[in-house]
Formats: structure tokens, sequence, C-alpha cells
């Protein structure tokens, strides 16, 4: 295994263009690409688009939706 550490530029369609050192052979080969978390840019929410509804619901001050806030001790809805 060889490790080649180097500074590549990605483009708009997420291309990436690199040279090798001479040593590699041709052909293809198996490559491990380690991205650093400062690079990466925001990720589009994946649920988009869905309609919203407002339904106005007086819920108790403090009300969390927490599992206990929601069933009773038999595991139905209280």
């Amino acid at each position: 295994m060889i490790t080649i550490q180097t500074r590549v530029t990605v483009d708009e369609q997420g291309v990436a263009t690199l040279r090798l050192p001479a040593e590699i052979a041709p052909g293809q080969h198996d490559v491990v690409l380690v991205i650093g978390e400062a690079a990466a840019r925001p990720r589009a929410p994946i649920m988009t688009g869905f309609p919203r509804h407002d339904v106005q619901v007086d819920l108790p001050a403090g009300f969390s939706f927490r599992r206990e806030e929601l069933y009773d001790d038999s595991g139905r809805g209280s």
C-alpha cells in the first residue's frame, strides 16, 4: 500500500483531478479519500417541499412531545 498526501481542486460538478507519481501503475486502484470536515459544504435539508399545516392547538406550557407526556403507563394515548 502506498500513502500519497496531496491537494486537489474540486470543481462545481464535484470532479477532482489529481496527478499521481510515475510509480503508480495504470489501471483500477482502490482509493480512500478523506475530506476535512471544515471543507464540506452544508447539505440541503433532505425532506423539503412538504406542505405545512398550521393547526391552532393550545398545548400546556412546556409541553415537549416526550413519550411520557403522550402515553400513559399502559402505552396508550392519554
